[in-house]
């Protein structure tokens, strides 16, 4: 008897413990915003490229969606970022981190954003 209840505890505590979607869904947002910050500091320090900071913007967008996060306001934040984004590359090229091609990528990723915003869509 106390063999099964053990059993049924350990059991149940483990299934308990499982992440279910809405948990995975919410450290989804957080893991793409973290690499997303990290990618931005790794840009200013010359050893990232616009590029991947857009990709990870995207998959930030993407989980934000994902978990719910009303379109309006998830495309307005990647729009945001986009406009940053733009401005730090501008930056790194002046600097000459950068080269001017991801100056024009950095153009391009805004100007999509701000597509996408007023679309509210993809």
């Amino acid at each position: 008897m106390l063999r099964i209840f053990i059993l049924v505890v350990v059991l149940g505590s483990s299934v308990a413990a499982a992440p279910n979607a809405k948990q995975l869904a919410k450290e989804r947002v957080t893991a793409a915003e973290k690499v997303y910050a990290g990618t931005l500091a790794f840009l200013k320090s010359g050893r990232a490229t616009g590029e991947s900071a857009y990709a990870w913007s995207v998959r930030w967008l993407d989980a934000e969606l994902a978990n719910g996060r009303p379109a309006k306001q998830a495309f307005a934040d990647h729009q945001a970022r986009m406009t940053s984004l733009e401005g730090d590359v501008a930056k790194a090229v002046q600097a000459g981190t950068a080269s001017p091609i991801d100056g024009a990528a950095a153009d391009y990723f805004k100007v999509e954003a701000e597509l996408w915003a007023l679309r509210g869509k993809r």
